[in-house]
């Protein structure tokens, strides 16, 4: 049994490995300019082992991207069980993102650039991820108008696309260099989420 978990474990480290590799390569050579054999070398395993985890580099980006859309879930969940007005959470959400940029650049980078923009993810289960991340959190906003938060006849459907969406086109921004240029530092990045934090409680997205 302990043979097993061992075996277990160690498996889901190489696997580990290789997705992480695999942001890195994606992000500086873009998805169609990665070969498999890119993804092996970056991570300083046989060419083989990738195939044997994932099978192709579809389902390596497949897999990316749903580890990112299940640690996004989470941490909505959990931000919509914790106390707090509505402009706060949104807050916290906000703060996941840009913190999530900060971390890990070119995680962000490869959701931009190759999920987002170039369309290189079945458009179904694309649509079907944003789908799920905007039910929480109009889950959230709408627990915020029966609280008060928002007015009575707020449509929480719309004002939950259009926080979603602001804080996207600010990573798109940041990506693709439009905003703070090509490289902006932790301290741009810092102060885009205390303008953000601003800008929710400033009355945009709740009272």
């Amino acid at each position: 049994m302990a043979r097993g978990q061992a075996k277990e474990s160690q498996a889901r480290g190489s696997q580990d490995k290789i997705l992480r590799a695999a942001v890195k390569v994606m992000a500086r050579k873009g998805y169609h300019g990665t070969r498999i054999s890119d993804i092996a070398a970056e991570a300083d395993v046989a060419y083989g082992l990738v195939y044997h985890y994932f099978g192709s580099k579809e389902k390596v980006l497949e897999t990316i991207l749903e580890s990112v859309a299940t640690r996004f879930s989470d941490r909505i969940a959990r931000i919509g069980q914790e106390k707090g007005t509505l402009t706060e959470k949104l807050g916290r959400i906000s703060d996941y993102m840009l913190d999530t940029y900060l971390a890990n650049p070119e995680m962000i980078h490869l959701l931009v650039q190759e999920v987002v923009r170039s369309g290189n993810v079945d458009p179904d289960s694309e649509m079907a991820s944003a789908r799920a991340i905007l039910q929480q959190i109009r889950g959230i906003v709408e627990a915020g108008r029966k609280a008060g938060h928002v007015d009575s006849d707020t449509d929480t459907e719309l004002l939950s696309i259009a926080f979603f969406g602001a804080v996207e086109l600010t990573l798109t921004a940041l990506v693709q260099g439009i905003y703070k240029g090509s490289q902006p530092s932790t301290a741009d990045i810092k102060e885009i989420r205390r303008k953000l934090r601003k800008i929710i409680h400033g009355g945009s997205f709740g009272k």
